[in-house]
């Protein structure tokens, strides 16, 4: 017999696969090393020099008039008159009020002839700057920008050491024309810092998930070769007589019932245990806990947003998905432990513990972890998160649907919570969810049962001339509609609860389609009244953004109301952008459409300058914390004044909510805040006392007039 022979080609092909897949794996690791690496650097660098173009565009739109003299000086032009000419106007102190609270450390202005008409180190102004390649490149109209570590730098609030810094130099123009050249020294050490520590954690991550896959690929060389194995010794022995082949097909009988039985009891996609198998081995897991007296935990794991992946990609790439979570899963768990499949997108897994508290938490964030992480599907990179349910035996339960309903509960609220996170079972959750399902139900019904209602609240803008009182007066420019419920059963209910629910159930769909429906068609039933209500503003939601017939719903609503486009305003959230994957493609399509478009709450998400650029919105909402905040708080108020600058120089218009106060108004105002809304000037109201509302405000300055 050639047993010999086998063991060694068995430890033959172990090696070569561990020399081939290590090496191809520290090649993988050295080319991802450098295209982060490289990748992170052309970011960093194009941000800040954004950032510098942004800000370059604040000092223009401030002090250009005491540039623009600057700027204009002869070529012999002498240092000391220039220095008097900018103190004579306070230029060092307008200008360090613009740098305080920012990252700019430094502003240098020159003049075509390449003098250093200004800066804000008094001693470099003067300096000849005409050969300087930076400044050569921007007073030709092309920007240019250095990235460089300083072990010393003297910024205008005195020196500093040890800073990375990004120097540009902008063109200054007028109607196209280049004037003169800005150039302004950017701190970029927290990202530099923050840049090397995200590299240092993408590196660690990657070597570990090549390091697992090494292992994963190990096992299935080794299962392969053991097959290998076995149908040999299966070949040798059909070769010995009748009888052994007479066993041998005995055993195959035996093999097909087996996998029969295999088929029963697990889930023919993932190949995990299905219910009914999860299920006995959990009673037969009570029962030795019970006599044990030893403790036992359940995990109940739904993936999050799944249906989406399903409905957009298809179920062939959801199985592929699915298989590859549950092989994800099936890694970090425990040789003790068992993973079950109970259809759909749940899964669960029952954890023997010592100590319950502590093993459960810390399977169930490894579990988290290893979802979450991105994987590519049939030519998609996909990424999504898990909500993962705890329940423990016995305190939470001492039967298998008990404890099953403990964990389901405890998932909920776990998606309840914000989603990607673990949450333990409490008696409290069971009361909770019924409501929840209860509270859905009835807002499924709630438009054909008619409780929906459309309320409108007022926005107002000041008037272009000032009246002979000097006293700045407003006049109506527009509504938005805002949706509200009252059931029979539950009463008023806040908007906060019924659209957060809307949102995670996905009625929210059929809830704004609605809402811009009604809003059009009041917008008409005005028009025919002869109300002129300049526009309306409807919320859009991240989940009707994603539809792919949004655009087809909006030009319905219009058609049925024979609305124009441009007097139906669309308002999205930072969040709603940064988080739907065809935002930008969406928002395009609208706007050519000719809707309005206005980002809401701006200034409390995450938007770059870079980004906002791109988008082809007309409108910035400025939110009601920083409006609150006025009188209070300066950086409020330095907030507003930023946001408004920054629309103005983009040629977007400026919309303030939540004015309650004389002294709000009279702020917003003074800044050139285009329009408001707020308890101030009206509530929202239904259709009909909006309408006397808007008449009585239009008969009042009609009067004054």
């Amino acid at each position: 017999m050639p047993a010999p022979t086998q063991s060694r080609g068995h430890f033959r092909l172990t090696r070569y696969f561990s020399g081939v897949s290590l090496g191809l794996m520290a090649l993988v690791g050295v080319a991802l090393t450098y295209f982060a690496q490289t990748l992170t650097l052309h970011e960093l660098k194009f941000m800040a020099e954004r950032r510098n173009e942004a800000m370059t565009a604040v000092f223009l739109n401030v002090l250009w008039p005491d540039f623009a003299p600057l700027v204009a000086s002869s070529s012999s032009a002498d240092a000391a008159a220039l220095r008097r000419q900018a103190e004579q106007v306070g230029l060092h102190a307008k200008t360090a009020a613009l740098m305080r609270n920012s990252e700019i450390i430094k502003v240098k202005l020159y003049n075509l002839q390449g003098l250093t008409v200004y800066s804000s180190d008094p001693k470099q102004i003067g300096e000849d700057k005409r050969t300087n390649p930076g400044f050569v490149s921007a007073s030709q109209g092309l920007p240019q920008s250095e990235l460089t570590h300083r072990n010393s730098f003297d910024a205008f609030e005195g020196q500093r050491t040890e800073l990375d810094v990004i120097s540009s130099y902008l063109p200054v123009r007028d109607k196209g024309k280049v004037l003169g050249v800005i150039e302004l020294y950017q701190d970029v050490t927290g990202f530099v810092l923050r840049r090397e520590q995200l590299l240092m954690r993408m590196g660690t991550t990657s070597l570990a998930a090549m390091l697992a896959l090494y292992g994963l690929q190990l096992l299935l060389v080794q299962r392969a070769q053991r097959i290998l194995q076995a149908q040999e010794a299966d070949l040798q022995a059909a070769n010995r007589d009748l009888d052994q082949r007479v066993h041998s097909r005995t055993e195959e009988l035996s093999l097909a019932k087996a996998r029969l039985e295999h088929l029963a009891h697990h889930d023919p996609l993932t190949g995990l245990p299905n219910r009914l198998l999860f299920k006995d081995h959990l009673r037969r897991k009570l029962s030795q806990a019970q006599r044990s007296q030893t403790q036992l935990a359940l995990l109940f794991i739904d993936l999050d947003r799944f249906k989406e992946v399903n409905d957009s990609l298809g179920h062939l790439v959801g199985d592929a998905l699915l298989v590859c979570v549950a092989d994800r899963l099936l890694a970090v768990l425990r040789g003790g432990d068992l993973l079950a499949r109970l259809g759909g997108d749940e899964f669960v897994c029952v954890l023997s513990c010592e100590d319950a508290n502590l093993d459960a938490p810390q399977v169930a964030q490894k579990l988290l972890d290893t979802v979450v992480q991105a994987m590519q599907l049939q030519g998609h990179e996909i990424q999504l998160s898990a909500s993962v349910g705890i329940s423990i035996f016995p305190g939470d339960g001492l039967s298998v649907d008990e404890l099953a309903g403990a964990a389901d509960a405890a998932m909920y609220e776990a998606k309840r919570a914000g989603r990607n996170r673990f949450h333990f079972y409490r008696p409290e959750m069971t009361q909770s969810a019924q409501a929840r399902a209860h509270m859905e139900r009835l807002l499924r019904r709630s438009l054909a049962a008619g409780e929906m209602q459309l309320y409108f609240q007022m926005k107002l803008e000041p008037e272009s001339s000032a009246p002979d009182d000097g006293r700045r007066r407003l006049r109506p420019s527009g509504a938005e509609a805002l949706a509200r419920w009252h059931n029979a059963e539950l009463g008023q209910v806040p908007p906060g609860r019924f659209i957060a629910l809307a949102e995670e159930s996905g009625f929210i769909n059929e809830l704004g389609a609605w809402v811009l429906r009604q809003a059009c068609l009041q917008m008409s039933a005005w028009a025919k009244q002869g109300l002129r209500v300049p526009h309306i503003s409807v919320n859009l939601s991240v989940r009707q953004l994603e539809r792919s017939d949004i655009v087809e719903v909006v030009r319905q609503a219009l058609l049925e109301a024979d609305l124009p486009a441009a007097a139906l305003e669309l308002e999205i959230t930072e969040s709603v952008i940064m988080n739907a994957d065809n935002a930008l493609p969406a928002l395009a399509a609208l706007h050519q459409l000719g809707v309005r478009l206005s980002v809401d709450d701006f200034g409390t998400g995450y938007s770059s300058l870079a980004y906002l650029k791109l988008l082809p919105i007309q409108t910035l909402k400025i939110d009601r914390s920083f409006v609150t905040g006025i009188g209070e708080q300066l950086s409020d108020e330095s907030i507003i004044q930023a946001v408004i600058g920054l629309a103005r120089s983009l040629g977007l218009s400026t919309v303030a909510e939540g004015v309650e106060t004389e002294a709000q108004l009279d702020f917003l105002l003074a800044q050139g805040c285009d329009q408001v809304q707020g308890f101030l000037f009206s509530r929202p109201l239904p259709a009909e006392a909006f309408t006397a509302e808007w008449m009585k405000l239009q008969d009042t300055e009609a009067s004054k007039a």
